[in-house]
Order: C-alpha cells, then sequence, then structure tokens
C-alpha cells in the first residue's frame, strides 16, 4: 500500500485558509526507522504498548494532561467510554467509570459526603472523530472483531498517544486508522487530535467531529452550536450549583473531499459531519484544535477557547505538537536513573508522567489523589498533596511545588473564616474540598484529621528551606504557618493537671479509627508547628504567640506500648493500622525526645500496617528504613511500587486488590498520582538520605541492596542552583550542574559544592 498525497487540506476558520498536505508527516523526533513503521519506535523505552483491544478495560485508557486540563483517551483512540455499573470511583463518590475530561479549579457546589462541599465537574469528550463507512461506526465501543493490527501506543518522553488499527466493517470494506492525541504542556487551554484514513476501497466515508456531552457531569448545557462554514463547534457548561462556566470550541481542518453538516445539538452535544468519497490507497487527514477554557481564565472563556482553538488551527498540527514536544522535554530534564534496573526506569517513567500531567507552574490550584485523571476521591484536595506528592515535586520541580503552598496561601482567609466558625482564631484547613476550601460545617470539619494543618504548616517551611525565598515566606508561607500554629494553641485548650497540653478529640492518618485522643502523629505535629511557627514569625517579622513555645515543650504523647515506641493514641493495644501513621513522626516530621526509638517505631508499626491499604506507605518505610534499618531498603522500595503497577501504561493503582482497606467505600483510585508520588519521593528522600534544613539540605547516602550499580539524582533544586547525586558502592559525588554554590549538611559536618568541584562522600552499605 502506497500512501499518496492528495493535494490540500481546507481549513475552514475565522483566521482564514492554510494549506496543509495530507501526506503522514512524523512527528517530531520520530526516527526514520520508526516512521516505516507506522509511527512506533522499535525498542523504545520511553513509551508503553498496548496490543490488544480492551475497550472494557478502564486501565487500558491512556492518561493525557498538562496541570491544566486532563482527559482519558479510550482504547479506540478517542472519544467518550462508559465502562458500566461494576467498575465504580472510589470515595465518596462511588459511581460508574468512564473516560473524563477534568479542568483544574472547576467545581460543582455539591455536598457528597458528610464533610466536604465541592466535586470536580467533568466536561464533555472533546477527542471524538468518529469514521462512518456503509452504516458501521468506529467509536469507542467499536466491535473488537472488526479490528486487527491494533496497537496503542502512550509515549511518556512527549506525552503523546498514538492509536493504531486496521478496521474491516464488513468484507466490502477495509480502513487503515491512525489517531494522534495530545493535550498541549506549551498552550495550557489546549488540546489535539489528528485522524489519518487510509481506505482500502473507493467510495463514500463520514468523519464526525463530536463534542460528546455523554461526558459530562455535574454541570448544566448553557450552549451547544455548530458552524459547517468554519469548521467549528462550541459547546458551554456551567458547574452545578455555581456561576462558574467553560467553554470547548474544536476547529477542525479537513480536506477538500469531505463537507461539513451540522449535527443536532442535544444538551451539552454538539458536532460537524463530514461527508465525501474517497480513493483507495489514498490517506485522509482531519485535524481537530479544541480550546477549552472557564473564567479562571478570564472574563470572557467562550472568547478564549475560540482564540486557542483558532490559532492553534492556523498555527498546525506539526508546529502545535513541537512546542509541546520541547515542553515536556524541559520537563524530563530531571531524573532518577538505575543501571541495570529496566524495571524500575519502566516503574519511574509513569510514575513522574503521571504526577507532572496533573500539576502545572503558576496554577492556582494544588493537586488531588488521582491528579486530573479521574473524579476518584472526587477530585479533592487531601493530605496527599503536602505529604506525598510535593517533596517529590520540591526536590525537582520546585516551580510546581509552589502551587501546592500557594493553593494554602490563596485560601488562608477561608481558612481563617472557618476557625471563628468555631469561635476560635487561627486557620482551620478541612480535611478533603475543593478551590474554596470551606468547611462544609463547624460541627465536623474541625474533628476529621486535623494532623492535615500540621503537614500543610511543614511543607510551607520546606518550600522555604529548600528555595531560600525570604520574600515569599514573609509575604505567603509564614503568614499561613502562624495562623495554623494559633489555631492549634487554641486547639488544644489550656495546660491540664499532668502538666501536659492534649488534643482531644483527634483523628491521625490510620482511618481505621475515626476518633482518638492525644493521637501520636496530630501531637508530635503540633510540636513541629510550634517550632516552625516561632522560626518563620522572626524571619518574616510577625509577632510570635508566647503559647507556641509552652506548648511545644509541654504537649502530650501517648505512653509507650512497647519501649521506644509511642502507643498510636491513647488506648492503642496494637491493632492493625489502614497506612503509615506513628511512624510519620519521624518522617517528613523529625520528632525527638528521650527514649524514643525511630527504628523500633519503623519495626513495630510496619507489622501492623495493612498491606491492602493504601499503596504509599511503603515509601515512608523505604526513607526510614534508609536511615535507621538499611537492610530493608530495598524491601520497601519494591513493595511501593511493584505491587500496584498495571498494565499496559503502568500507572499506579491505590491498592494492590480491588479494596484499599478493610473500610474502603468504593474501589481503588485510578490513576493513583498519591502513590507515584509516594514511590518517588522514597527514591529521592531514602537512598540519598535528603532532608531539607534552614541551613540547608541534608545528605547522608546509601545504595540499596538491589541497586548494585548505583543510582544518579540529576536536578536535585536547591534554591537556584541544580545537583547531581552519583550513588556507587565506592562512594557518592554530588556535582553543581548550574547555578553557584551550595552548602549541604553531611555526616562529617557541612560541605559547600562548587561548581566544577565534586563534593565526595561516603556511601552507606545496605547491610553492613
Amino acid at each position: 500500500m502506497t500512501t499518496v498525497t492528495v493535494g490540500p487540506m481546507r481549513l475552514v476558520s475565522s483566521v482564514g485558509t492554510v494549506l496543509l498536505t495530507c501526506a503522514f508527516v512524523p512527528l517530531p523526533g520520530m526516527s526514520a526507522v520508526a516512521t516505516a513503521q507506522g509511527g512506533q519506535a522499535v525498542g523504545d523505552d520511553w513509551s508503553a504498548v498496548s496490543e490488544t483491544f480492551e475497550p472494557e478495560n478502564f486501565r487500558a485508557a491512556p492518561y493525557l494532561g498538562n496541570g491544566r486540563i486532563g482527559a482519558m483517551i479510550p482504547p479506540s483512540g478517542g472519544g467518550y467510554q462508559d465502562y458500566g455499573v461494576s467498575v465504580r470511583t472510589s470515595f465518596p463518590l462511588v459511581q460508574p467509570r468512564y473516560t473524563g475530561t477534568y479542568l483544574a479549579g472547576f467545581y460543582a457546589s455539591q455536598s457528597v459526603s458528610w464533610n466536604n462541599r465541592e466535586v470536580i465537574a467533568a466536561l464533555p469528550a472533546w477527542s471524538g472523530l468518529t469514521v462512518d463507512v456503509a452504516g458501521r461506526t468506529y467509536q469507542a465501543d467499536v466491535d473488537p472483531a472488526a479490528l486487527t493490527h491494533y496497537r496503542q501506543r502512550l509515549n511518556y518522553r512527549d506525552a503523546t498517544a498514538t492509536t493504531e488499527a486496521t478496521w474491516t466493517p464488513d468484507a466490502e470494506h477495509r480502513l487503515d486508522l491512525t489517531y494522534r492525541t495530545f493535550v498541549s504542556r506549551a498552550q495550557p487551554n489546549l488540546a489535539v487530535q489528528q485522524l489519518t484514513v487510509t481506505p482500502h476501497f473507493s467510495g463514500p466515508l463520514t468523519v464526525t467531529d463530536l463534542i460528546d456531552g455523554a461526558a459530562a457531569r455535574r454541570v448544566t448545557p448553557t450552549t451547544a452550536t455548530s458552524d459547517p462554514n468554519r469548521g467549528q463547534t462550541t459547546v458551554g457548561v456551567r458547574a452545578d450549583g455555581t456561576d462558574s462556566t467553560a467553554f470547548l470550541v474544536s476547529t477542525v481542518a479537513t480536506p477538500d473531499e469531505l463537507g461539513g453538516t451540522a449535527l443536532p445539538t442535544n444538551g451539552s452535544t454538539a458536532g460537524i459531519r463530514f461527508d465525501g468519497t474517497v480513493a483507495a490507497g489514498r490517506s485522509y487527514t482531519v485535524t481537530k484544535y479544541v480550546g477549552i477554557a472557564s473564567g479562571a481564565d478570564g472574563a470572557d472563556p467562550r472568547a478564549i477557547a475560540t482564540e486557542v482553538s483558532d490559532s492553534s488551527a492556523a498555527q498546525g498540527f506539526a508546529a502545535a505538537h513541537a512546542e509541546h514536544a520541547a515542553a515536556w522535554d524541559r520537563l524530563w530534564q530531571p531524573d532518577i536513573e538505575i543501571p541495570g534496573r529496566d524495571d524500575y526506569r519502566d516503574w519511574i517513567r509513569p510514575a513522574l508522567y503521571s504526577v507532572l500531567s496533573s500539576v502545572r507552574a503558576g496554577q492556582r490550584w494544588s493537586v488531588q489523589p488521582a491528579g486530573l485523571s479521574s473524579d476518584d476521591y472526587g477530585g479533592l484536595t487531601y493530605w496527599d498533596a503536602e505529604t506525598w506528592v510535593f517533596p517529590t515535586l520540591l526536590a525537582l520541580y520546585p516551580e510546581l511545588a509552589r502551587t501546592v503552598v500557594d493553593f494554602r496561601v490563596a485560601a488562608l482567609p477561608q481558612a481563617e473564616a472557618n476557625a471563628r466558625a468555631y469561635g476560635l482564631t487561627g486557620a482551620l484547613y478541612p480535611w478533603n474540598d475543593g478551590p474554596t476550601q470551606q468547611c462544609a460545617s463547624p460541627a465536623v470539619c474541625g474533628l476529621v484529621q486535623e494532623h492535615l494543618g500540621n503537614e500543610i504548616a511543614l511543607a510551607q517551611w520546606q518550600y522555604y528551606s529548600a528555595t531560600g525565598d525570604e520574600q515569599w515566606l514573609r509575604d505567603s508561607g509564614a503568614p499561613v504557618i502562624t495562623a495554623i500554629a494559633n489555631y492549634q494553641a487554641v486547639r488544644v485548650g489550656p495546660k491540664l493537671p499532668d502538666g501536659h497540653y492534649h488534643y482531644a478529640p483527634a483523628a491521625g492518618a490510620d482511618e481505621y479509627v475515626s476518633v482518638s485522643v492525644d493521637s501520636a502523629l496530630t501531637n508530635a505535629g503540633v510540636i513541629a508547628t510550634m517550632h516552625t511557627a516561632m522560626s518563620a514569625a522572626r524571619l518574616a517579622g510577625l509577632p510570635v504567640n508566647p503559647r507556641w513555645a509552652d506548648i511545644a515543650a509541654h504537649m502530650a504523647m501517648p505512653p509507650d506500648i512497647v519501649p521506644g515506641v509511642p502507643a498510636e493514641y491513647l488506648g492503642y493495644q496494637g491493632a492493625k493500622i489502614k497506612q503509615a501513621d506513628t511512624v510519620l513522626i519521624s518522617y517528613p516530621f523529625s520528632y525527638a525526645a528521650p527514649g524514643y526509638s525511630p527504628d523500633a517505631t519503623l519495626a513495630y508499626y510496619f507489622d501492623r500496617t495493612d498491606p491492602d491499604g493504601p499503596n504509599m506507605s511503603n515509601s515512608v518505610g523505604a526513607i526510614l528504613s534508609a536511615q535507621y534499618d538499611p537492610c530493608r531498603t530495598q524491601q520497601f522500595l519494591d513493595r511501593s511500587v511493584q505491587p500496584y503497577v498495571r498494565p499496559p501504561y503502568r500507572f499506579q493503582s491505590e491498592a494492590r486488590g480491588d479494596r484499599s482497606g478493610e473500610n474502603t467505600i468504593g474501589q481503588p483510585a485510578w490513576i493513583f498520582v498519591t502513590g507515584a508520588g509516594g514511590f518517588l519521593q522514597g527514591l529521592l528522600y531514602g537512598p540519598t538520605g535528603l532532608r531539607w534544613a534552614e541551613t540547608g539540605p541534608r545528605l547522608d547516602p546509601m545504595l540499596p541492596s538491589g541497586f548494585p550499580e548505583g543510582m544518579t539524582v540529576r536536578d536535585l533544586a536547591v534554591g537556584d542552583s541544580r545537583l547531581a547525586l552519583h550513588i556507587r558502592p565506592e562512594g557518592t559525588t554530588v556535582d553543581v550542574t548550574s547555578g553557584g554554590p551550595v552548602t549541604v549538611e553531611t555526616p562529617g559536618g557541612p560541605a559547600t559544592i562548587r561548581p566544577g568541584t565534586p563534593l565526595t562522600l561516603s556511601t552507606r552499605s545496605a547491610c553492613p
């Protein structure tokens, strides 16, 4: 079969006529060998490939995102897929799964559980380019028996999904189809899909550009129009219970052979049907450029989405993809390399991809447990952001980490209002909610996992410690930290006759216990917050609450359950726990007290942690064992990823089985960005011994037993400088790869690393 250029393509748009060709053009970065084989690179270790068409398998849908827009693409290559009632999302929605499109910050006002007021809205599906031949349609639910030579490839390097198949709807018709789809990293409001059709017959053919309202959730249609003369379809929706609107505008470039007719609109569904006569052996390319915007982008989101769609169509597919790929190439400059461990390479890249696809520099939203891949956990913001995802971003991408801390900065006025609703001072952030961060009701907001406030304060301080941005600390971080400390100072109440402050009621991270008294995690976090607030206030010139020091010195901790190991809470008797809880007082907090044993605490609680619980627990086990029990570090690292990775695209599930803990409502989250962030955090902070301190980062490297050839961390960010750490059995070298000198704390004391003069450290062995 030869590919023939059939002449110019027609782009009908307000920007005029743009001439494109229909012949296959290799995407930037594709080799000639890859092009000769249908655009698939041979031996490409940056991609995952599915060669089995599984429309019923929700894990077989690639995830595309740029931190503003997130979308799941069905195995067919585009459109909308509903997986039925047997496959459900996690708490709190517990609804049938589907391939959704989400816009960061676009939320409906809807209480789906007793402690939230918002839930993320889902937009109509934008990636629908269907093909009709002889009364049959190629779409998401196409008959698998009609497909051969199926191959779907997700390239992590350039965040592009390529789907190829030969479709034979009947004995007289056979077509080769190729979809190339991406959500632009270079343009936050742009998504693009290109379809190339090569028929093996001559005759009529229809391609339909569809914006499909069947995918919409928790929105009300406001606009649905199609203009065949411009090749443009517009759909608008309003998030339920709000005045927030979002618009999708699709501009389509088609060959001259295809003429357009508007489809009847239905709610938030609209599109254009392009009909024509095609010739056997010729390739026809249709490309859609979709602008997606909400009121958060400006006063007129429809105009913004339209301008993005029009200008990108004028730019063309190759140019739009090139700038998108270049933006992703810059994101991939930091790296974690483990020679000889291809399995880890194949876990690290999709884990980092899923995190990066879910966050964007300069925006006002945090990252959710499933990122922008689904409405698992309602798209709400939990402790996952600060505790499990933020540390990875801080080490490699501080500009992305800032979105997590700035989200809480922007919500500080509401957090202060939440506290006032209790009659208290300071700031109270809800355990889970959307962008407004408003407590669902004072009766519950302050009784649900208030350890969150301490983790928010810690992240604010860590951001300052890693970046050294004193202006940000004065203007943003310190007000948040001190407001949380002021809330905790009144929340713990007066000192009791035993000479200590107590936290009651409380709840730690162990969700098998809903209410407790003197949770070790909560109380140790309060101690840390008091110390952090004193330091932050002094640096920022803010008042120092005299109660902070007294609380830090006299905050109660539950008695030891065995020597050196504090009970999880007052009255704890050694029961199974759902996920990492008390061990967190050692990391990310740095609790220290006479008689406290971090290694004994690690051993005691991991022996009681439910292996069927959420998957991020083992990552903190890797970090703590690297410091206190290095023989177990490799075991924890392996357990933090291998049981949770799922084919074909190697993303992580929340649980190793079909439930995330014994008391779970709904099914495990997918794609579990929290777990991906935890796994990466284990690699970044375990073997390196990395800890953030006001005086600079601390390093104490060790080499896990399963990495005999060593490991390298590239572009570790410290202030304005970047470091490369090469951990080898014979020793560790630390280089400044960009920026100026960096002072680090080491087991031998402070050391300054200068460009061109590496620092050499001893590498601790896994099992001395």
